[in-house]
């Protein structure tokens, strides 16, 4: 009976006993910090990671952060790439159009056999 009674409280404890240790880095005047994940299915998922990489949860939850950053940072960058991309063909859009006729890119590019120049 005793058995049963552990696993049920071990299933049924709130969520709110999930607490994940911050690296002491982050407290500014030394000493630990602690992370209180009240969120059940947060608490669960960072278990069941931390069970299959065989990591500490802080480990886990570690690791999951620093590649979700990754994954943010490139994606913003990639972003910002793309806007001064669209500013470049939007002024070359503007030169183009204030210009005299339209440029035959055929004649710049092949001889008057269709070969490349």
């Amino acid at each position: 009976m005793t058995g049963f009674t552990y696993q049920y409280a071990a299933l049924h404890t709130p969520a709110r006993r999930c607490k994940v240790d911050a690296p002491p880095k982050f407290y500014p005047r030394g000493g630990s910090v602690s992370l209180n994940i009240k969120n059940e299915e947060t608490c669960r998922l960072a278990g069941e990671l931390a069970r299959l990489t065989g990591e500490t949860m802080t480990g886990a939850i570690t690791v999951a952060l620093k590649q979700r950053l990754q994954r943010e940072r490139r994606q913003r960058g990639v972003d910002a790439r793309l806007r001064r991309m669209r500013a470049i063909a939007d002024r070359c859009a503007k030169l183009l159009s204030e210009g005299g006729p339209p440029v035959d890119h055929g004649e710049l590019l092949y001889d008057e056999r269709g070969l490349p120049k």
